[in-house]
């Protein structure tokens, strides 16, 4: 442990308040008090729920006082800027023990002030005591007794631990892997993409792609910002990673691109595209409210006609404007592009290259919180509880984490490369704020600044990398409470990251840190799409029903026959079409009655376990059945690409569905072969359909788009509703390209496979699986040999034994409901046995005339569990005599059956150990010397996590006679 501090009480003490008590009550509380002028605060009454204590070791016993005799007492009775209310008086000895402290009340100004530090040595575990005996320092806890002096001891190299020979630890946590379903899921979301995503100190081992087009530990094409919380990270931080698809307000696209002149005015909201509009007017887009404006743009002959549009001049469309649908319409080429250099200050259509490449994969471990795997076979996107004594090798700072909380206490742990000072804030939050660090789009680059919190407590001790603390005492927190350690504010220290500093707080039993390593947790969701596909006239049109329609339905087909998309859930619908409900083009302005029907699935889903895929081929998966007949719908394709309505129905039914269904992964399948026609054709307004479904909603937005469709649409969709772009070229190749999108877009979301915990990998016979399901029933899995000797149960996916997989008919019935998978192996620890100080010495020095007079016991520990710390003390005149002096026990701090860990001023009630009461008054309570000696015990099961955090201990002088 080192040297024990003892700071004066006007560095350790000025900081608690006063006990105020009222003149009505003070006399009662003096009642089973020593006298009064050892402390300002009431000892220990009965019903009070102070500490357990009064029991003598030793068989002396303090002698009665002899009626009559009195003794002086001072009480401090109530305190305001400074000015002390004082009972000043006296107690009398009635029927052989003193009574209360009765005078008169005084007012007077505090002589509170700095106080001289005593000094010691000590060698931790032992000795604790001092070769000599220190005086002690001004007591501010009773400022109105003259003669009181304190003792105020911390342990300078920390708490005093409970300790033992093997692999033992100094702190306790809860079991994160009994956590309920439903709390686990506020703090764990797998799999994970960045470290927001693990909570309850854990960590994302190998980031899973989320919505990426491929894995961002992986070097590659650049990716979309939102496809995953760590991608949105890294692209904020690098910009040329990602590709970048912002369209201007209500624009067209870009200017910087070359394409349609659709949406391209001098309104559309971009000052660069108006000022090429009003230098090249055949950019842009050719509107009209009447025929002159035609006639002084084209030519003479040339006519405002239906849509708002200029039909052709005597002289045909001029040059730089083509022929469409009967009117000349403008082309954004190449000329026009050009034309940003000149009309267009600060824009430049020279880009840095967007690609994923190392630097980009550097960041994912830098920014994310996360672990890429170097196995390629590495399960992805699983949150790892840390192990005792880990850090991240990323982090040369601090990296403060909270476990489960647990016993009453809250384990704060540091897995940073830099010890954390004592002193940081822990807050609370009332149970489903939702302040905990979230991955959510909007929320991940502000994930370290939670709002509205309150202060629980703060850590009491440093912490050393890899290292925790439990931390005790925190004041009005409740099963459910949201936790967040080092928020933002005052006191913040510097984290090489912020983003998995929370918890929930749990009063459950509390376990060995080494116990909690040895399970690993895969969360089970069930997965639903709603897949919208394009039947516009086009995708037959013109010979491509062979390069468009044909691989389209067939690469559906495959998708849905899989095995591998067993668990599914898939709700289908053509757009245009009109069956069920109307969902076209119908009309420039696309009516109500047009699109009313585009959330109305022509194949539904409604959640049940009957309705989703089997392994089962049809007709004995009806779900899949249904789904290939609507793909072979005889009806004919007509109508254009009403892309709003379509995709406005796709997203209402997949928000609706995720509103009933909060605990599944709901997903928008949006394939087109075009551009937006009809109703609103705005690019952003489509893509805030997807941004909105996302966002505020929780749905994913994938866009598949091939033939005649815009990349920078298709990009904008899939970017604003977090999912994946596909951008495909029609022909024969289409039924495989688009079948392994749709597989892709599968992809993670229906792991069922599981980690072994390291023990189990070196003895693959202790390993068990367990499923847990929403109810908290957990039904154990039987092991199989392997994939060919599968029905229900599981096996090692390699010789590895590394993870284990469910067998394909367990998997698809777990993945009907939501759930988790534990694979277990037994917990071998340590236990403890108890430790005992040797004794402290405490010397209390009086003036001539005066005599000690042993005060007051507070202290401050954390007892996990049925955990307990016991004080003794005994007294004597001279230190020869101490050893054969009787031993008392003076209070035990435990959890249960009542909470005694604290007892000091923050206490409720306010609480101290009344020594002259221990002591069994005189003589033994009016001695120089006193001694104390603690002992601390582990719980019942030998656990650890058990400590001494800090203790003081007051005498006065009152006059020797």
């Amino acid at each position: 442990m080192g040297r024990l501090s003892r700071s004066g009480a006007a560095d350790a003490w000025a900081t608690r308040a006063l006990l105020l008590v009222t003149l009505l009550t003070a006399s009662a509380v003096i009642a089973g008090a020593c006298s009064g002028e050892d402390s300002g605060a009431p000892g220990p009454q009965s019903g009070t729920g102070a500490p357990d204590g009064g029991t003598s070791t030793g068989t002396g016993a303090g002698d009665p006082c002899v009626d009559g005799e009195e003794l002086e007492c001072h009480i401090t009775v109530g305190e305001h800027e400074g000015v002390l209310t004082c009972l000043d008086g006296i107690r009398r000895c009635e029927e052989g023990r003193y009574g209360s402290c009765e005078g008169t009340m005084a007012m007077r100004r505090s002589p509170f002030g700095p106080s001289p530090a005593g000094s010691g040595e000590s060698g931790y575990p032992r000795p604790l005591a001092n070769s000599e005996a220190s005086d002690g320092g001004l007591c501010a806890t009773n400022p109105c007794d003259p003669s009181c002096r304190s003792f105020d001891e911390t342990p300078d190299g920390g708490p005093i631990d409970l300790s033992g020979t093997g692999v033992t630890y100094t702190w306790s946590v809860g079991d994160i892997n009994e956590l309920p379903e439903s709390v686990a899921r506020q703090g764990t979301h797998q799999p994970c993409t960045t470290s927001e995503d693990c909570q309850f100190d854990q960590y994302c081992e190998h980031p899973a792609r989320g919505a990426c087009a491929h894995d961002p530990c992986v070097t590659g094409n650049s990716l979309l910002s939102s496809c995953s919380g760590c991608v949105a990270k890294v692209c904020d931080a690098r910009p040329s990673c990602c590709t970048q698809t912002t369209i201007p307000a209500d624009c067209g696209h870009d200017a910087c691109r070359t394409g349609a002149a659709t949406h391209m005015t001098p309104t559309c909201g971009d000052p660069c595209i108006a000022s090429i509009c009003a230098a090249k007017p055949f950019c842009c887009e050719i509107t009209c409210t009447d025929s002159t404006q035609c006639v002084a743009l084209l030519g003479t002959g040339s006519d405002c006609i239906f849509g708002g549009r200029c039909d052709p001049p005597d002289a045909g469309c001029p040059l730089g404007t083509t022929l469409s649908n009967g009117a000349c319409v403008g082309t954004w080429g190449a000329d026009c592009r050009n034309q940003v250099a000149t009309s267009c200050p600060g824009k430049s259509c020279t880009t840095t290259p967007q690609v994923w490449d190392a630097t980009c994969v550097n960041l994912v471990d830098q920014l994310c919180g996360s672990e890429c795997s170097t196995d390629p076979g590495a399960q992805q996107g699983l949150c790892k509880a840390y192990l005792p004594n880990q850090t991240d090798p990323e982090c040369s700072g601090v990296d403060l984490t909270i476990g489960v909380p647990c016993g009453g206490t809250i384990p704060v742990c540091n897995r940073g490369n830099t010890p954390a000072p004592a002193g940081i804030a822990i807050h609370r939050y009332p149970a489903g704020a939702g302040q905990l660090p979230s991955s959510a789009p909007g929320e991940v680059l502000n994930s370290c600044s939670p709002s509205g919190g309150t202060l629980a407590c703060t850590t009491t001790q440093p912490i050393a990398p890899g290292q925790c603390i439990s931390v005790p005492g925190c004041t009005g927190v409740a099963d459910g409470m949201e936790l967040i350690v080092n928020p933002a504010g005052p006191g913040q220290i510097a984290e090489c990251q912020c983003a998995n500093n929370g918890s929930i707080y749990q009063s459950a039993m509390c376990e060995s840190p080494g116990c909690i390593a040895t399970a690993s947790v895969a969360m089970l969701r069930p997965v639903t799409m709603f897949v919208a596909l394009d039947r516009s006239a086009s995708m037959v049109s013109g010979g491509n029903t062979a390069n468009r329609w044909t691989p389209a339905r067939a690469a559906l087909r495959a998708f849905f026959e899989d095995p591998q998309s067993a668990g599914l859930g898939i709700a289908f619908r053509f757009w245009p079409h009109n069956n069920p409900g109307q969902c076209n083009d119908s009309g420039s302005n696309c009516p109500a009655a047009a699109i009313n029907g585009c959330h109305l699935p022509l194949v539904p889903f409604d959640g049940s376990p009957a309705r989703r895929l089997t392994a089962d081929p049809s007709p004995v998966d009806q779900q899949e059945l249904a789904l290939i007949n609507a793909l072979n719908n005889p009806d004919a394709l007509t109508g254009d690409t009403p892309m709003y309505p379509a995709l406005d129905g796709a997203t209402t039914w997949a928000i609706n569905y995720k509103n009933a269904h909060r605990e599944e992964e709901v997903a928008v399948v949006f394939v087109t072969d075009g551009i937006p026609s009809a109703c609103d054709t705005v690019p952003n307004h489509i893509a805030n359909l997807a941004g909105n479904a996302f966002e505020n909603h929780g749905v994913r937005v994938h866009a598949v788009g091939f033939g005649n469709s815009n990349s920078e649409i298709i990009n904008l969709i899939a970017h604003r509703g977090g999912g994946q772009a596909y951008n495909l070229t029609a022909g024969t190749a289409l039924q495989g390209t688009l079948r392994d999108a749709l597989v892709s877009i599968r992809g993670e979301a229906l792991p069922c496979d599981v980690t072994v915990p390291v023990a189990g990998v070196s003895d693959p016979a202790s390993v068990s699986v367990v499923h847990v399901n929403s109810a908290g029933t957990e039904t154990t899995l039987t092991p199989r040999a392997g994939l060919g000797s599968c029905g229900n149960g599981w096996y090692f996916a390699d010789a590895t034994n590394t993870s284990v997989k469910l067998c394909p008919q367990t998997c698809t019935a777990l993945r009907q409901s939501p759930g988790k998978v534990r694979a277990t192996v037994p917990c071998v620890t340590t236990s403890l046995t108890p430790i005992t100080t040797s004794w402290e010495r405490y010397h209390g020095v009086c003036p001539p005339g005066t005599k000690t007079q042993w005060g007051y016991l507070r202290y401050r520990t954390a007892t996990p569990g049925d955990s307990s710390v016991e004080f003794f003390v005994r007294a004597a005149d001279g230190t020869a005599d101490l050893g054969a002096a009787t031993v008392r026990l003076a209070a035990t701090a435990h959890a249960t059956p009542t909470d005694t860990r604290i007892c000091d001023e923050s206490s409720a009630p306010a609480c101290a150990i009344d020594l002259f009461d221990v002591l069994e008054e005189l003589p033994d309570a009016r001695t120089e010397y006193l001694e104390l000696q603690m002992r601390l015990n582990p719980t019942s099961t030998g656990g650890g996590g058990v400590q001494v955090q800090d203790w003081e201990i007051t005498y006065s002088c009152p006059d020797s006679e």
